[in-house]
């Protein structure tokens, strides 16, 4: 029922990432379920719809449950299923995915009842129990569900496709084309115990694979069904897929089925979506990046799936600890990977960008530290529902992944591994929260972890260390942070690494003792494991005139900036007025992508018909205070030079304060700025005459009111200016 109109939980979100749209007035886009009639122990019972919640009923017993009492409720249902261009259910077509389609059981634990709507960003809570599902449709239809398949002639209908190898069964078909469906009907049988859902995904046109993994307690039965699309990639995705089982089995336990589905089908919500031993991938255009969705999915069998934490309310316990696994895999599968060979596709182009060099990695702590340099992220610990689109994907699934491996990091492997194998032991089938999280880790070390329960998850305390000088083979360090995290540091003789070892975390400065005597630079987190916001004072130099200078890298048109190197960007630029003639200069700047303590754009330009220097500058110093009413003040000064009539110049400087403040609602933010400029320029008018031009000064102040998004955005500039002219 979260499709059955435009004013439900769903249509809201949907409406508030995406706009105003028809959406569910569209018949084809529009779901429903109906028919229900609900009986406990065979009688009849009083039912309702929660007001604003048509996706969520409650029910009255005719007499109270008592404590290891059982119910038995049934009820009939029939579904509506929507066209799935809208979040995870739906038909493409003759292609179905059919997930979140039956009436669910709210979860009642420790904290009581967990009734949740439908929505796109934020996933599920849901109860564990056993299914007995059967499904009937035309016989050439392939289906991939939660469970295991209790049908032995599919079963072996299935392996033969596995085997069919010159792509025969179906032919090729567009995307939007389908075979005849059979007049021939089969009904096939799935059961699962233990598991707290069921989706399962039918298409004619799957093209099927089997493997199997061999683990040290089970042999565990692996299935890839793809259409043509993206064959190419998908005819080595059971590689894929068991590599990851065998991965994560070892690093947390073994898989807990006995077996993993893969599907690639239409999808609308994200890359992959995860089901109990059931995957649905969309289009990944990249084998890397389809391995990295599949093991990403599949890591959520342990968490989302065995586990089964409260992921609408705690988003971290399952999404940000698979993330962190996914990227440790894809290190462990792919060392050395270069962000180019999944982004350029192009060395040479790469190598003339000067961008070859970069892993894979960067990216994805780039990702979080875009929103970060805004200075408008949000804890981690928050539910699903509090964070906006963009903090959703950047701190759930990136920020928050690669604070848990440095957490790994810091423990080391060993340590990490047998904690993680311990917590996933014992609470199985359970429903854990972040207490009983961080109960498994104090349980197996002495180190106090309060840094990362207490600031890291619990608050937006930034990591900032700064290396201030190196004396006496001593190194004085200073926590411009928040956040008291322990420091990885290396020694450094060359490009060879003489030494790393780990300081505890500290507020203020500390002398720290080096230990190796062989070193000529001194870094903090040279391998970039650490959450560090700035990394342009984490190193110090043992000798020379320019110790703290860090990397430098000249770019040409364009870079990824690289957190822990000074950028320098330059594009040659051409101009023309009727006083100055054709003009050449260029374009520098030192970045556009991570927002910066200083930024500048500078564009001198050289005239030819004067044999003089024109252009126009800015440089900006940024403040962006932590937890404060005031999220960012920047001081600008900005100034300019052209020719003019009258064999003159014409000039212009400003120097500028513009305050930030921070919205009360993230979500749907509404911006205050106020600003406060002192301008001087030459006077027009006087130029416009052929006359002396003077320098006219004046000052401007002004409010701003701003609400950006694709919903009734609108902008409010007051401002008043004065000057003597």
């Amino acid at each position: 029922n979260a499709y059955s109109d435009n004013n439900t939980a769903l249509a809201r979100q949907v409406f508030s990432m995406r706009g105003r749209q028809k959406l569910f007035r569209d018949h084809e886009l529009r779901g429903y379920i109906d028919s229900l009639d609900f009986e406990a122990n065979g009688n009849q019972v009083q039912w309702h719809l929660l007001p604003e919640s048509p996706d969520i009923c409650m029910l009255t017993l005719n007499n109270p449950l008592q404590p290891g009492d059982t119910v038995l409720i049934t009820t009939p249902f029939h579904v509506k299923i929507p066209k799935g261009v809208t979040s995870r259910l739906g038909h493409i077509g003759e292609s179905y995915q059919i997930t979140q389609w039956y009436p669910k059981p709210a979860v009642y634990d420790r904290d009581g009842w967990h009734q949740m709507p439908y929505l796109d960003q934020a996933e599920f809570y849901s109860e564990f129990g056993s299914f007995d599902v059967s499904i009937t449709l035309p016989d050439n239809y392939v289906v991939g569900a939660t469970g295991s398949l209790q049908n032995e002639e599919e079963i072996q209908m299935l392996e033969r496709y596995s085997t069919d190898t010159l792509w025969t069964r179906t032919g090729y078909y567009r995307a939007d084309e389908f075979p005849p469906s059979s007049e021939n009907m089969k009904t096939l049988r799935y059961t699962a115990a233990n598991v707290h859902d069921f989706g399962w995904f039918a298409d004619k046109r799957f093209n099927v694979r089997k493997g199997t993994v061999q683990l040290p307690d089970k042999e565990v039965t692996t299935w890839v069904m793809f259409t043509d699309q993206e064959a190419y990639l998908w005819q080595n995705a059971v590689s894929y897929v068991n590599s990851a089982i065998g991965y994560f089995s070892k690093w947390i336990g073994s898989y807990p089925y006995d077996s993993f589905t893969a599907v690639q089908s239409a999808l609308n919500s994200g890359a992959g979506m995860e089901y109990p031993g059931l995957t649905v991938i969309g289009l990944a255009g990249d084998p890397y990046l389809l391995d990295q969705v599949l093991a990403h999915e599949i890591c959520h069998s342990w968490f989302y799936s065995a586990i089964g934490s409260d992921e609408r309310r705690y988003p971290f316990m399952d999404e940000s600890i698979a993330s962190a696994y996914e990227a440790r895999y894809m290190e462990e599968r792919y060392p050395g990977k270069k962000l180019w060979e999944i982004g350029f596709k192009n060395q040479k182009l790469a190598r003339f960008f000067r961008i070859d060099e970069i892993p894979v990695q960067r990216m994805q702590e780039i990702e979080w530290l875009v929103p970060a340099g805004k200075n408008m992220e949000q804890p981690v610990n928050l539910p699903a529902v509090d964070y906006s689109f963009e903090n959703y994907g950047s701190i759930v699934y990136y920020k928050t992944a690669q604070g848990f491996n440095y957490l790994r990091t810091y423990l080391g492997d060993s340590l990490f591994d047998t904690i993680m194998r311990d917590y996933y032991r014992k609470w199985k089938g359970r429903h854990p929260r972040p207490d009983d999280l961080r109960a498994a880790f104090e349980l197996r070390t002495s180190e106090d972890l309060d840094w990362f329960f207490d600031d890291f998850l619990g608050t937006t305390k930034r990591l900032d260390y700064k290396m201030v000088r190196f004396k006496d083979q001593k190194v004085l360090s200073r926590n411009k942070g928040k956040l008291n995290a322990p420091l990885i540091i290396t020694e450094t003789a060359g490009d060879s690494v003489s030494s790393e070892f780990r300081e505890d975390g500290f507020e203020g400065k500390r002398w720290i003792d080096v230990p190796s005597g062989v070193n000529s630079e001194i870094t903090i987190d040279l391998e970039q494991k650490m959450t560090e916001i700035n990394r342009l004072n984490n190193n110090v130099r043992t000798s020379g005139l320019f110790r703290k200078a860090d990397p430098f890298q000249l770019r040409f048109l364009y870079t990824i900036e690289e957190p822990d190197k000074r950028s320098l960007v330059y594009i040659p630029a051409f101009d023309w007025n009727s006083s100055d003639g054709i003009m050449a200069g260029l374009v520098l700047n030192n970045g556009t992508l991570l927002p910066k303590p200083v930024e500048y754009l500078f564009i001198p330009f050289y005239t030819f018909r004067n044999q003089g220097l024109t252009g126009y500058g800015r440089i900006s110093f940024n403040i962006k205070p932590y937890n404060n009413l005031i999220r960012t003040a920047s001081l600008t000064l900005e100034g300019e030079q052209f020719g003019a009539p009258g064999n003159q110049n014409y000039r212009r400087a400003k120097v500028g304060l513009d305050i930030g403040f921070r919205p009360h609602d993230i979500i749907e933010p509404l911006f205050h700025k106020v600003s406060g400029y002192w301008i001087a320029a030459s006077d027009l008018r006087q130029i416009e005459e052929l006359l002396p031009a003077k320098m006219r000064s004046f000052v401007q102040i002004g409010y701003n009111l701003e609400r950006p998004g694709l919903i009734n955005p609108f902008n409010l500039l007051v401002s008043s200016e004065s000057g003597r002219s």
